[in-house]
């Protein structure tokens, strides 16, 4: 069968229409990387210098039995506060109020036989040396009735001041003081005011003489009595209590390179316990404007601190920053970075310098 130039012209036609149904479709482009984009945050600020520190009674004292005897009571409730002077432990008394009515009768004895004596010895009566031993035994006589009143005061155990009262180590009925050194009965603690141990580097030092000014530098305990100092306990995201600085070492420690501080706090309300863990915070400056974004917005790589900046073409750039102080989750930006600045906040593990991003809708503020 013959095939005319028209016929041919048309399977030609009809070949190539197949190859393109057969073909494969053209590769779609990747999708964009999401991210978050957020502006500085503007905020007036104070420089710290932040430092972990321990709560401390300011005086602790071990409550012990100076005289031996059965403990007859405890009158107080474990864990509370007493005042000072108030009854907390009673040894058995009635052997030491027996004592003092003794060298009572004794002393009063001792005293007519030296005033006898003295009778005597106006009419020649009596020899000098007798009236000198009447004199030394008056004296002995009131030296042990003062004994013996001292240890009838030992056997009522009062506070010695305002405090907190541990738990009780002995129970009512046991002998107590027969041990030397006496029996531990109980821990008084004061907690008002309390102090907050902590320590300072060598490189925060240096930046809290330097606030601190020329006065400083002449004066090693410059700052006591008078520098504040905050605190913020565990789960507390600002200071919740303020004191004073009171105590500066002498020297640092050779096996820490650490100064060792102390703080005083009123304590009114007993908010800080001893053995707690403190955030001590250090104000070095007055406030001042900052700019602060998230900790996590911020890279760091071998030549620095540095974030993504969102450009109108919707492509990242990278910008070297300087940091400052740590606020809460944020870091203060010192340098780099404007205030009308979009920084890159979330999404920053899938982008580089120069690559282009979608922003997710509404994070272009903070």
């Amino acid at each position: 069968m013959m095939l005319t130039s028209r016929t041919l012209f048309a399977l030609t036609l009809g070949a190539l229409a197949c190859l393109g149904c057969s073909g494969k479709p053209a590769a779609s482009e990747p999708p964009l990387p999401q991210v978050a984009a957020a502006s500085p945050q503007a905020r007036e600020i104070t420089d710290t210098i932040d430092l972990d520190g321990t709560v401390a009674p300011s005086a602790t004292v071990n409550l012990v039995a100076r005289v031996s005897g059965y403990l007859q009571s405890a009158p107080f409730t474990e864990g509370q506060i007493v005042k000072q002077g108030q009854l907390l432990f009673v040894i058995e008394p009635e052997p030491y109020q027996q004592e003092v009515k003794l060298n009572q009768a004794k002393l009063e004895q001792a005293r007519a036989e030296y005033q006898r004596q003295q009778v005597l010895m106006k009419e020649n009566a009596t020899a000098q040396s007798s009236v000198e031993t009447a004199q030394s035994n008056l004296q002995q006589a009131e030296a042990n009735l003062r004994l013996a009143q001292i240890n009838l005061d030992y056997a009522s155990v009062r506070a010695p001041f305002d405090g907190v009262i541990g738990k009780r180590t002995v129970d009512v009925g046991n002998y107590v003081g027969a041990s030397a050194g006496g029996t531990v009965l109980a821990t008084l603690q004061r907690l008002r005011p309390v102090y907050v141990n902590f320590s300072i580097n060598e490189r925060d030092l240096l930046r809290l003489r330097t606030a601190q000014g020329r006065q400083s530098a002449s004066d090693p305990k410059a700052g006591v009595g008078s520098l504040q100092v905050g605190v913020a306990l565990q789960g507390e995201a600002t200071a919740s209590a303020h004191g004073t600085l009171d105590f500066i070492d002498n020297n640092l420690s050779a096996s820490t390179g650490t100064l060792s501080l102390r703080a005083t706090f009123e304590n009114r309300d007993l908010h800080l316990i001893p053995g707690l863990y403190a955030k001590v915070t250090i104000p070095i400056s007055k406030p001042h404007p900052a700019l602060l974004l998230p900790a996590t917005a911020i890279l760091n790589d071998q030549l620095g601190s540095y974030v993504f900046v969102l450009g109108d073409d919707m492509k990242v750039a990278r910008r070297d920053v300087k940091l400052g102080a740590e606020i809460d989750q944020a870091r203060e930006v010192t340098q780099g970075l404007a205030a009308q600045d979009r920084v890159v906040i979330a999404g920053l593990s899938g982008i580089g310098n120069g690559q282009k991003v979608a922003v997710q809708t509404g994070s272009t503020s903070q």
